[in-house]
């Protein structure tokens, strides 16, 4: 209840009901063992709990800011193999893509499986599956505040140590924003859902048909977009696009490609290349910086232009 930009968003009404309840009512078919929702100890977060509850959802309680903590405590009073993160602030998140997470990281064995690090997702269908020995050894390990907040960070900033996949959408739907933040977001999902009959039932592509592209970038601005296979003829190198250890861009103006960038993350050190006309590559430099602050990847970042110097940043 406590979000500082909307404070207690996750039970405004969306569809005719709390936002959490609408999400574990989506969320109600999925073919897991349990579904718990991890909250905070704090008395305004009876509330929380309250929606969970009547939900028929189990309730794990623990700190606020060391939400680590509570992921643990939920894992040590509903113990599994793997352990899927959702956050209540993504009230559409679907059952499918969870499924597709949870595949991935079996035929994988992936200690760290995501489509948010890899973004091709609708931001708003961020899901992250993690082994449950690695997540117990990010809560025994972990001191950087950041980690303790974000709970999975400590597992993908260590690439040398921790196996990470990459689930991915054959388009690039990135740019859509089905998150809520701010009250614009709030009014802008409360129209998604009413687009659809069911907002239970419907599948995330038929609420993207329902609603339709809203987030294209700027005409003439630049962009990034997440590489795919059918890239790899525009690059002499294209590296698997399936570890997000390693993260590929191609820099694009009105879809048309104007070069790429490259990210190699090793333990939070990031080195960065990037091949794009020289009057472009402020910008593109500018964009990249970004899109990893967005997900705390990496912690330092040396871009290194195409044959030149690497330079800090």
């Amino acid at each position: 209840m406590g979000s500082s930009r909307l404070p207690g968003k996750v039970l405004a009404e969306v569809a005719g009901r709390p936002m959490l309840r609408l999400m574990l009512d989506r969320l109600a078919r999925l073919d897991v063992d349990e579904l718990v929702v991890a909250t905070s100890d704090l008395t305004a977060d009876d509330a929380v709990a309250g929606v969970a509850t009547g939900a028929g959802v189990a309730v794990v309680r623990g700190p606020e800011r060391d939400v680590l903590a509570r992921f643990a405590l939920a894992l040590d009073q509903h113990p599994a193999d793997l352990l899927v993160r959702l956050t209540a602030d993504c009230p559409l998140s679907d059952p499918d893509v969870v499924a597709a997470a949870l595949a991935l990281a079996g035929r994988t064995g992936a200690d760290y499986t995501s489509n948010s690090l890899v973004r091709t997702y609708p931001d708003g269908l961020d899901t992250e599956v993690v082994a449950a020995e690695a997540l117990r050894q990010a809560h025994s390990e972990a001191v950087d505040p950041v980690e303790r907040e974000h709970v999975t960070p400590f597992v993908y900033r260590r690439t040398s140590r921790y196996r990470l996949a990459a689930l991915r959408h054959d388009q690039p739907l990135a740019d859509e924003r089905w998150t809520v933040d701010t009250a614009a977001d709030l009014d802008r999902l409360r129209a998604m859902a009413a687009a659809v009959a069911d907002p239970v039932a419907a599948d995330w592509r038929q609420i993207l048909q329902a609603t339709g592209r809203r987030g294209s970038p700027p005409i003439g601005s630049l962009h990034l977009r997440p590489a795919a296979e059918s890239d790899s003829a525009a690059r002499r190198r294209l590296l698997p696009l399936d570890d997000p250890s390693t993260r590929t861009w191609v820099v694009e103006r009105d879809g048309e490609p104007l070069g790429w960038a490259e990210v190699a993350a090793v333990d939070g050190e990031g080195t960065a290349i990037v091949d794009v006309p020289a009057a472009e590559r402020a910008g593109a430099e500018a964009l990249l910086r970004g899109a990893l602050a967005a997900d705390l990847q990496v912690e330092r970042l040396t871009i290194r232009p195409r044959n030149g110097r690497r330079r800090p940043s």
